[in-house]
């Protein structure tokens, strides 16, 4: 199972922490919930259309 949270301006609190097998960020920087949307999903397709295959790099 894969799950994606997006934190508050101050995290999450130390329950997700603990809960969590493991973590990724996308940057050190506080971002918008509209700008991480943006930002994640963007990274979610070219991710997918690299494994996949697909023209996605340098296209």
């Amino acid at each position: 199972q894969l799950v994606f949270l997006v934190g508050g301006p101050y995290g999450f609190a130390p329950e997700i922490y603990e809960r969590a097998t493991e973590m990724i960020s996308l940057s050190k920087m506080t971002f918008t919930h509209q700008m991480v949307r943006l930002v994640f999903t963007e990274q979610l397709y070219r991710a997918m259309t690299i494994i996949h295959h697909e023209p996605y790099h340098h296209a």
